[in-house]
């Protein structure tokens, strides 16, 4: 069972909010719902930004769904951490590992996926190979972390995270996500990762990345071209149908194999590699 020192057990099996207490000034918030029919998948969920209220959990329209659901809210004294640290220490990372560990140790699913757009496609890579999760949806993620942060819209996010904010900061925090990618063993999972060429940050966040994922067996790289998808938030809604296809599957032990795929009104326009 989880250990009691670690998470409570109140409410465990209701969509309600809980929090991990990992230590006196890390609250971890999360959900997480009972599954349905003898369903024995769990599915994680991490959030990206939101606006007005960056914290907020993402993917609430999942309750549905048969599996056994761990929301995590990224929510470090009001604003989103990327999961990670706060001032470069690397508090909350542990903390949001010792919780999955223990939610997947009380649960024991038989299998486990875990999902996440932008800033949550981001944790639901680093996470899902951390943690040796076999079926990983990444949204239009960023890789550029400590880039994306330094400054602009998230600035405050930045300034959290880095303390000071400088150039060497900036450069761990780039080179966070895919360093776990480069030295992860584990080829064999199945990797979901949905993009499009018009949202701006295909050039800087996903092309220059995408080799990191040659070696796995199975990388599904599904890329829109629509003429409803202009911007980076709209590429996640357009495809919630091939998402929920996939959770739908993962609850039944199958990880179908898409290899690359494009959809959308335009998607002819795209050059056929």
């Amino acid at each position: 069972m989880i250990p009691t020192r670690f998470i409570s057990l109140r409410g465990l099996f209701s969509v309600e909010d809980n929090i991990f207490k990992f230590r006196r000034d890390i609250n971890i918030h999360y959900r997480i719902s009972q599954p349905k029919y003898d369903c024995q998948h769990l599915l994680i969920v991490m959030s990206g930004f939101n606006i007005p209220d960056p914290t907020i959990y993402d993917f609430d329209m999942l309750a549905h769904c048969r599996s056994t659901i761990l929301w995590i809210k990224d929510d470090f004294n009001g604003l989103p951490a990327y999961y990670l640290c706060h001032q470069m220490k690397f508090d909350i990372e542990n903390g949001v590992s010792t919780l999955i560990n223990a939610v997947i140790e009380y649960v024991k699913p038989k299998n486990i996926s875990i999902l996440g757009a932008s800033k949550g496609g981001s944790a639901a890579l680093y996470y899902g190979i951390k943690h040796k999760i076999k079926n990983i949806i990444t949204c239009v993620p960023q890789f550029n972390i400590g880039s994306y942060v330094a400054s602009g819209y998230w600035e405050a996010v930045g300034r959290s995270m880095m303390g000071e904010v400088s150039a060497e900061k900036i450069v761990i925090l780039d080179r966070y996500l895919s360093g776990i990618i480069k030295y992860d063993k584990l080829l064999q999972r199945n990797i979901y990762l949905f993009t499009s060429r018009q949202d701006k940050q295909y050039q800087t966040e996903i092309a220059p990345h995408l080799s990191l994922f040659d070696k796995y067996t199975s990388f599904n790289l599904i890329e829109t071209a629509s003429s409803l998808v202009t911007e980076h938030t709209a590429v996640t809604p357009y495809n919630l149908n091939l998402i929920l296809a996939l959770i739908y599957q993962f609850e039944s032990g199958v990880s179908p194999a898409w290899g690359h795929i494009r959809n959308g009104d335009q998607s002819h326009f795209i050059h056929k590699e």
